[in-house]
């Protein structure tokens, strides 16, 4: 190599270097990132409604269904047939009637995120399946509970848009229309609010105003057990049906006898009827004070004509006292041992409170023993109480155990349970015993609650030589309510009850 070529190899290897190493060096510019932007989908459906869907409208009884413009449906895709057929969470667009009638054109655009494609399967909904909260009305299912589908199929996708097959609607609920009426089948119930059971469901129907004729919307059922409960300012009503099958998309109209609820505070009648309020013409012999089917309210007993078994709702409490100021046994009398298999317990009452509840057996163990008019006075007098005729269809006058005593102050009297110490004065603001007088007003004369001087007898005993009572004191320093025993031959008064 010559001085020359050595000389220019030095300077091309410096220059090298040199741009190697200089720090405004230009990179080579990243190759740029093309994306194209989701092309919209316009998509048009044409589509029919089937019974009773939204724009509801009643001819008769048949329930017409119409398209109004600007209702929306959603779209959903849907994959694979059968058991293996899988819809999307959520919805792949909007539909819009453009029109209104029974048929009409639905439009509207898929999401970015759907491409459509030939043969794809979608599904179309028509709102949701919320059926509580209604308020008993056509307009009302009409635009917030019904719930109708349709599958289509798209046919084409052309310049962005897709076209499908003709969409049916079919509804998924039935509707029904309930008249309510009382059991006579003439007079309605007019309610202010209605709660539809079927089977492990519940709907609760809160009209706008008070009425006898309610919309219900609800899904499809097939052999179900059907109960309507409906408040009034009459009281509570009931009806109750089994096997009944509400098909999809159908339309009923049913005439329905309530039964009459029993409700703490009703007017008790010796028909066997009550009411809320005094009604004319009949007479009225006590309050019902417990509402209740457990053994509390002698749920299976036999009635005194012995031929029929009582199905018990609850306690009435007679509006007068059968007597006033008799012991419960003749004093000098040796105590029974046998009022029961169980043993006599001590002065806390828990075990007689808790297991010895019934008072018509008691009752009717001490009113039918020989001289129980002089031995058992109490519960004679209770057991044949007649000035205020009990109907046949109850278990007639008895005195009260001194549990059914309990849930006539925890009943009506609206005490809790918990309230409820042995021997110890409670409800010191005796609310228990206004709540009582307040019902007992209502349906007319009626004889007061004891006070210092009296307690009311239970047919309960406590001791070989005590019974149980409720003392009920307005004056002194033991005002309230208590829950104890005193002395069999003590003077206290006899309030019957009877089981209805």
């Amino acid at each position: 190599m010559t001085s020359i070529q050595a000389l220019v190899s030095l300077l091309l290897a410096a220059a090298a270097m040199t741009a190697c190493s200089n720090d405004d060096m230009i990179a080579d510019e990243p190759t740029p990132v093309t994306t194209e932007t989701p092309r919209a989908y316009t998509i048009t459906v044409n589509a029919t409604k089937g019974e009773a869907t939204r724009a509801l409208t009643l001819d008769g009884n048949t329930l017409n269904a119409t398209w109004k413009a600007g209702e929306e449906v959603k779209v959903y895709s849907v994959t694979g047939e059968g058991s293996t057929e899988m819809e999307s969470i959520t919805p792949i667009g909007t539909l819009t009637a453009q029109s209104n009638g029974t048929a009409a054109t639905l439009k509207g655009e898929f999401d970015s995120i759907y491409t459509p494609t030939k043969g794809a399967k979608l599904r179309l909904r028509f709102l949701s399946d919320k059926y509580t909260g209604q308020k008993g009305t056509l307009e009302y299912i009409a635009s917030n509970c019904d719930f109708a589908t349709a599958d289509v199929t798209i046919t084409g996708v052309t310049d962005g848009n897709v076209t499908t097959t003709a969409a049916s609607f079919e509804n998924q609920q039935a509707i029904v229309k309930f008249s309510l009426n009382k059991q006579d089948g003439t007079s309605p119930v007019v309610a202010t609010s209605l709660t539809v059971k079927v089977g492990g469901n519940s709907y609760d129907i809160s009209p706008d105003t008070p009425t006898s004729e309610i919309f219900v919307a609800m899904p499809a059922a097939s052999n179900r057990d059907v109960t309507l409960t409906a408040t009034s300012s009459d009281g509570y009503f009931s009806c109750e049906k089994t096997g009944i099958t509400f098909e999809k998309g159908k339309y009923y109209t049913i005439g329905v006898k309530m039964t009459r609820i029993p409700t703490l505070g009703d007017i008790y009648y010796s028909d066997g009827t009550f009411s809320t309020t005094l009604e004319d013409g009949k007479t009225p012999i006590g309050i019902i004070a417990y509402v209740g089917t457990d053994a509390f309210t002698e749920n299976g007993v036999t009635l005194r004509d012995g031929t029929t078994t009582l199905q018990s709702h609850g306690l009435v409490l007679c509006l007068k006292n059968a007597a006033g100021g008799v012991v419960w046994r003749r004093d000098g009398m040796l105590d029974i041992t046998d009022m029961t298999s169980e043993p006599f317990v001590d002065d806390t009452g828990d075990l007689k409170r808790t297991s010895n509840v019934s008072g018509y057996a008691n009752t009717k163990f001490l009113a039918e023993k020989t001289d129980a008019a002089a031995d058992y006075p109490a519960a004679y007098l209770a057991w044949n109480y007649s000035l205020l005729p009990a109907p046949s269809s109850t278990t007639g006058w008895f005195l009260p155990s001194i549990q059914q005593w309990v849930k006539i102050f925890t009943g009506l009297g609206g005490l809790n349970d918990s309230d409820v110490v042995w021997q110890v004065w409670i409800d010191r603001n005796r609310s228990s015993i206004q709540n009582l007088v307040v019902a007992l007003t209502k349906a007319g004369t009626y004889d007061g609650f004891p006070t210092w001087s009296y307690g009311l007898w239970s047919s309960s005993e406590a001791t070989a030589g005590g019974a149980n009572v409720v003392m009920v004191n307005t004056s002194g320093s033991d005002i309230g309510v208590q829950f104890g025993y005193t002395n069999k031959v003590s003077n206290e008064i006899v309030r019957p009850v009877l089981a209805f």
